[in-house]
């Protein structure tokens, strides 16, 4: 039986796009925003969770980073608060349809629907 490698445990760690690497300081260098506009991601919204280190740190990952950069950049863009949340409700009717749809295809789909098969 192997014992894994630190090396095979780094590997798996650059290739995780979840792996908290990220300080704040660092995680605001990368996306040109201040550590107050991260902190409110994760204390305001909630939409950030990122993980802590032994001292209580936040460590943010590269999927975290790209979700913060998007924010940003909708705020850039002039989105209100208003204009998100018609957003948001647009993208729930969306998912309603498409859980419909998808709920449909599979009645339609179904070994009771088709006894040949």
């Amino acid at each position: 039986m192997s014992e894994a490698r630190p090396t095979d445990r780094a590997d798996r760690a650059f290739d995780d796009a979840d792996y908290p690497a990220y300080t704040m300081g660092r995680a605001s260098e990368i996306l040109g925003v201040t550590p107050d506009f991260l902190r409110s991601l994760d204390n305001t919204t909630g939409l950030l969770t990122p993980a802590r280190s032994e001292g209580g740190h936040r460590r943010y990952s590269r999927a975290q980073l790209r979700l913060a950069a998007r924010v940003r950049e909708l705020l850039d863009q002039g989105h209100t608060v208003l204009s998100a949340v018609c957003r948001i409700a647009e993208l729930e009717r969306d998912l309603e349809q498409t859980r419909a749809r998808l709920a449909e295809f599979d009645h339609a789909h179904s070994p009771e629907q088709n006894p040949s098969e």
